[in-house]
């Protein structure tokens, strides 16, 4: 029989672990987690009372028992040590998504391993999978495995969302150029954000009056010679905080005048991105004037 590996304090926590987490999941009370073992493995008092608590001489031969006695999977059994998962955000594109993560046993070629070291002297575990869990101050957010190259990640089993509570965050752009406009909608939608183009000034000043949008886009002048000014006061008079941007692609040939760009950020507190536009730019500019923050209870959105 093989057993789950004994060499140190982690390995046998772990096994102990997965026990309670097997009980917990079929409404097993912890007071009863000794009894029920010593009566399945008909061990004594002391015995059942040791292997719930701190031993590690379990075998893969109990823990397939116990898997057959519950109707769960092998890999179920050692895949997770919460029915619930673990609460978590993973970031696609300019979205941070609420999620639950279920990570990967340890004991697998996982654990919490260096992703991305190709050395082949290294000793550290390999993290499998498209998506790695990097965990800060109790805090985990799921990300690519290439973009935690070089750094601690752990391995994910298993991932769900709930498309529910995730809705697509929306933004509104505007720009007279149709081209312009359009070719910032695809590069927000190819991030995940649902994006609308406006080329009127009086079809965006209604879409903002009616505050269906979670962020604005507004190019900086307006047909005219007239700028965003009224955008970007209609914008912050909406009853709750929007992603504001404000695209400027003509300071650089003084057709616009930096400074006055430069007051009205200051002043609206918006974000800035020159034209021509550059998606990572862009979604950065987003997100941090608040594109992800929760949206407010009750908020309608079409």
């Amino acid at each position: 029989m093989s057993e789950i590996p004994t060499s140190d304090d982690e390995a046998s926590s772990r096994a102990v672990e997965l026990v309670r987490a097997l009980l917990e999941r079929h409404d097993l009370p912890k007071h009863r987690h000794a009894s029920f073992v010593g009566e399945f493995f008909n061990l004594s008092r002391a015995a059942s009372h040791q292997r719930v608590n701190k031993s590690s001489a379990w075998t893969l031969d109990d823990f397939q028992k116990l898997a057959n006695h519950f109707g769960e999977s092998l890999a179920q059994v050692l895949g997770a040590t919460s029915s619930t998962g673990i609460e978590a955000t993973l970031n696609v594109g300019g979205l941070a998504v609420p999620c639950r993560i279920w990570l990967e046993d340890d004991s697998e070629a996982s654990g919490f391993a260096v992703a991305g070291i190709d050395d082949a002297d290294s000793h550290s575990p390999r993290v499998r999978g498209s998506l790695v869990a990097m965990e800060e101050g109790g805090v985990y957010v799921v990300v690519p495995a290439t973009a935690a190259s070089g750094l601690k990640a752990r391995g994910i089993a298993r991932l769900e969302i709930d498309q529910s509570e995730t809705p697509a965050r929306r933004v509104a752009v505007f720009d007279d150029e149709r081209d312009v406009a359009n070719s910032v909608c695809e590069m927000l939608r190819a991030a995940g954000i649902d994006a609308k183009a406006f080329y009127s000034a009086a079809d965006f000043e209604d879409a903002i009056s009616k505050n269906e949008f979670d962020g604005y886009v507004a190019d900086w002048l307006l047909p005219g010679g007239a700028t965003a000014v009224p955008f970007l006061v209609a914008v912050r008079g909406l009853p709750d905080h929007r992603a504001l941007v404000i695209l400027s692609g003509k300071t650089r040939n003084g057709m616009a005048d930096p400074s006055e760009v430069g007051q009205a950020t200051i002043r609206f507190k918006a974000q800035m991105v020159e034209k021509p536009v550059l998606w990572p730019q862009l979604v950065s500019a987003l997100l941090i004037d608040g594109l992800n923050a929760t949206r407010p209870a009750g908020s309608q959105l079409a």
